[in-house]
């Protein structure tokens, strides 16, 4: 697989940032470009009203940006930073899309119960919208969720080391 393109969705969490060493790695093992995406919520009504609060979040996600691009430095490869306003699942899509990326690379907060079903899942939405490979890291210290149900291999070929 030739890699040209990584996005990387940020959204300002330490758990977000655990997908920022792998892909950092991997852009520079396949000469990708990395792009670093951050979706802001700030909204700008029609109504006429203070516009501070908006700008405020923009200035703050502004200079994330930058502590990102400041952070890995020459030493990570190219890097472009983008902000993007919206649902983070839909800026995230379409910005895999008009980008032009070829793999995907995110955490997951892995919420669960009653939180998945408020919050939903980015990472899934996401998968479930793109055509590109997607990565999910999971960050240091999560706490590991097995499936239920049960599961045991079939009689077949022994595996060796």
């Amino acid at each position: 697989m030739s890699l040209r393109r990584i996005l990387v969705p940020l959204d300002g969490s330490a758990a977000a940032e655990a997908a920022l060493p792998v892909a950092s790695e991997l852009a520079r093992t396949s000469e990708a470009k990395l792009l670093v995406i951050r979706v802001t919520d700030a909204r700008f009504d029609q109504d006429p009203g203070p516009m501070e609060t908006g700008l405020s979040r923009i200035r703050e996600a502004e200079a994330y940006l930058q502590s990102i691009r400041d952070r890995l430095g020459p030493g990570g490869g190219q890097v472009a930073t983008f902000l993007w306003r919206g649902s983070p699942a839909a800026a995230i899509v379409k910005a895999a899309c008009d980008y032009q990326v070829d793999m995907i690379i995110m955490t997951t907060h892995a919420r669960t119960g009653r939180d998945r079903e408020m919050f939903g899942s980015v990472a899934e939405a996401v998968l479930r919208g793109v055509t590109v490979p997607v990565l999910v890291v999971r960050p240091k210290g999560e706490t590991v969720q097995a499936p239920g149900g049960e599961a045991a291999p079939s009689r077949g070929p022994e595996v060796t080391p």
